[in-house]
């Protein structure tokens, strides 16, 4: 466990592994514990920095409404300073994709690369997410520790296990319970996501970009992740069959095969 200083509080960190360095980006109102063992299984090949954002965790940087995606950026950097690190590859899920693109965009001499996962921008045609999804978050005040199985639902591939999806919620639950994670905090990183809509930048973005989509995403359409590849130029799209809109929780070992060789195709030390 570290803690990286900035001007607000602490971001804390946990590191894992030796190798090429790769930062993983949790998505809304999730944090570090939530990557589910899937930073053990790439730090088999990596160095893997995992962390909570701010508002969420161990962190003591609070989310306010009026920060944008480039302050959520300042959360990576920060950590990569404290660690003296110069680059690393910068792997973000939803939220965490959007964070991803924008360190890509304004730190770009520390991003190696970028992998984008089921993330979505302004501008596609589609919507942003699901209709399901808009709903579950607008009731989910209301309903506190009651969308837990709708939330497991939404966020793994139909083909996944009950079983899987029963555990999830009862995990995600206790997590939550234990930090007591603050409302304000989820609808500071929703008013986040919805003014990153300028997908006309995302052609400035010169590090290899990476993105994919679980087929069976009920969370955010798929075709999002289309635009976004359409839109970055020289951009590397997969699909991964069976997967949800956090496909490293239906299919952790191809997720971390599909993402290693990414990297290794990127980066020379690897």
């Amino acid at each position: 466990m570290a803690f990286a200083k900035t001007r607000y509080g602490k971001i804390h960190y946990t590191v894992k592994g030796e190798g090429p360095v790769v930062v993983l980006v949790r998505g809304l109102g999730r944090w570090s514990v939530h990557w589910y063992g899937w930073d053990i299984e790439l730090a088999k090949s990596f160095k893997v920095i995992t962390f909570d954002s701010k508002g969420l965790g161990s962190s003591t940087v609070p989310m306010r409404p009026w920060h944008t995606m480039k302050e959520l950026t300042e959360d990576v950097a920060a950590i990569l300073k404290h660690e003296r690190i110069d680059s690393a590859h910068i792997i973000g899920t939803s939220l965490g994709g959007k964070i991803a693109l924008e360190f890509a965009l304004t730190h770009s001499p520390m991003a190696k690369s970028i992998t984008v996962i089921a993330a979505s921008i302004g501008g596609s045609g589609h919507t942003r997410i699901s209709g399901a999804a808009a709903k579950m978050l607008i009731e989910a005040p209301w309903k506190l520790g009651k969308i837990y199985p709708e939330l497991a639902r939404l966020l793994t591939s139909p083909s996944s296990p009950d079983e899987l999806r029963a555990k999830l919620a009862r995990d995600w639950l206790a997590e939550d319970k234990k930090h007591r994670k603050p409302t304000f905090t989820v609808i500071g990183q929703l008013l986040a996501a919805w003014r990153f809509r300028n997908w006309e930048r995302l052609s400035k973005i010169r590090c290899p970009v990476h993105v994919i989509t679980g087929k069976d995403d009920l969370f955010v359409p798929r075709g999002n992740s289309l635009f976004l590849h359409e839109k970055i130029p020289g951009s590397t799209f997969t699909e991964v069959e069976k997967a949800g809109h956090e496909p490293h929780i239906d299919q952790p070992e191809a997720m971390a095969k599909v993402v290693a060789q990414f990297i290794k195709k990127h980066d020379p030390s690897a």
